[in-house]
C-alpha cells in the first residue's frame, strides 16, 4: 500500500470541536491544552471533530470488499470510488483492528496525538497542525464562506471542509444535506459574540409557490418601517436573553429567546457528490435567496462535476 492520502490534522479535531464555544478561529496555539481536549474527546466519546480528517488508499473493489465483510457492525461509512477506498478518522479509531496496518502507520503520522491516545502509548507524539491554505474568504448578503481543506484524486468521492457562518435558518437547511459531517456553534455552551442578519430589503411571498418568496420587494416607505421593526424586535430579544442570563438562568433556556435571524457558524466536511447535490438543489431558482447565494460561491470556489446524476 504505496498511495495513502489524507486531509486534516489533530489541530482539526481541535477546531472542529471548539467551534461548539465559538472558540475555533483563535490564532493562539496551545499544544498541550489541545492535547488534552483530544484526549477528553476520545474518553467522552465526542466523536464528530473526528470526522473532519479523511483518510484514502489506493485499492481495487475487491480489495474494498474483502475489507468491508471482515466488519460485523451493521453501519460502516467505509466508500469506495475511483480506485480509492475513503474514510474519516472517527472510522479509523472504531475499526483499527480490521484496517490495514500501512494505513494505521500513516495516521500516526497525519493525527500523532490521536493515535497516540487511540494505541494507548505512554509517550504522547508531536501534535500536527493545519497547513495554511490562504483561501479566500467569500462574503455572502447574510455570512460569509471559506474553503478550509481539501483532498482532491479525481473522484466523485473528492473531499472539501468548508467554514461557515450564516443565518440558522440558512443552516437549518444545509443540515438536510445529510452526506457529510458538521460540527457548530452551540447556544448550550456559549454566550458570547452574537450577532444577526437583517435583510435590507423585504422580499415578498412568492404567489406561485407556498414555500418561497420571489424577486420582488416591499415599497421603500414600506420596507424602511419594517426593517426598523425587525431591528428593534431583535435588539429587545438580545437584550432579554442577556437579562436571562445576568439572573442566572441556563444558556440550554435562554437560548430560546434568540430568533432565527441569529447567526451560527460550522466546520462541514463532505464528498463531491454530497456538495455537488447542494449545488444541484441550492442553486434552483425555487431555493431561499440567501442559500442560493452560498450555494454559487461553493461553485466558484471548486467548480460542479456532476457526479452520479441520480433520480433522487
Amino acid at each position: 500500500m504505496s498511495q495513502l492520502f489524507s486531509m486534516g490534522s489533530d489541530q482539526r479535531i481541535v477546531k472542529a470541536a471548539r467551534v461548539s464555544f465559538a472558540k475555533d478561529l483563535s490564532s493562539v496555539i496551545d499544544v498541550e491544552r489541545d492535547k488534552k481536549l483530544i484526549k477528553y474527546l476520545l474518553d467522552n466519546k465526542h466523536a464528530s471533530p473526528f470526522e473532519h480528517v479523511i483518510f484514502a488508499f489506493k485499492a481495487n473493489k475487491k480489495e474494498y470488499i474483502n475489507l468491508i465483510s471482515k466488519i460485523s457492525y451493521p453501519v460502516v461509512n467505509i466508500y469506495y470510488d475511483g480506485g480509492y477506498i475513503w474514510l474519516n478518522a472517527r472510522t479509523l479509531i472504531n475499526f483499527i483492528d480490521q484496517l490495514p496496518y500501512k494505513l494505521v502507520e500513516y495516521a500516526q503520522q497525519i493525527i500523532p496525538t490521536t493515535m497516540s491516545f487511540v494505541l494507548d502509548k505512554s509517550n504522547i507524539n508531536n501534535y500536527t497542525i493545519d497547513k495554511d491554505q490562504n483561501n479566500q474568504i467569500i462574503t455572502t448578503s447574510s455570512g460569509w464562506i471559506k474553503l478550509l481543506d481539501k483532498l482532491e484524486l479525481g473522484t466523485c468521492l473528492d473531499h472539501y471542509t468548508f467554514i461557515v457562518e450564516c443565518p440558522l435558518f440558512v443552516a437549518r437547511q444545509w443540515f438536510r444535506h445529510r452526506f457529510g459531517s458538521f460540527n457548530e456553534v452551540s447556544r448550550r455552551y456559549t454566550d458570547v459574540d452574537l450577532d444577526f442578519y437583517i435583510p435590507e430589503k423585504l422580499r415578498l411571498q412568492s404567489k406561485n409557490n407556498k414555500q418561497a418568496s420571489d424577486d420582488n420587494y416591499l415599497d421603500n416607505e414600506q420596507n424602511t418601517l419594517l426593517v426598523s421593526l425587525l431591528q428593534i424586535s431583535v435588539k429587545t430579544m438580545k437584550v432579554t436573553y442577556n437579562l436571562l442570563r445576568e439572573l442566572g438562568v441556563a444558556k440550554e433556556i435562554a437560548r430560546g429567546v434568540l430568533p432565527q435571524f441569529m447567526k451560527t457558524r460550522f466546520y462541514w466536511t463532505a464528498p463531491r457528490i454530497s456538495i455537488d447535490n447542494f449545488i444541484k438543489l441550492r442553486k434552483h431558482k425555487h431555493a431561499q435567496f440567501e442559500i442560493r447565494e452560498f450555494a454559487e460561491a461553493i461553485e466558484q470556489i471548486i467548480g460542479y462535476k456532476e457526479c452520479y446524476n441520480l433520480k433522487l
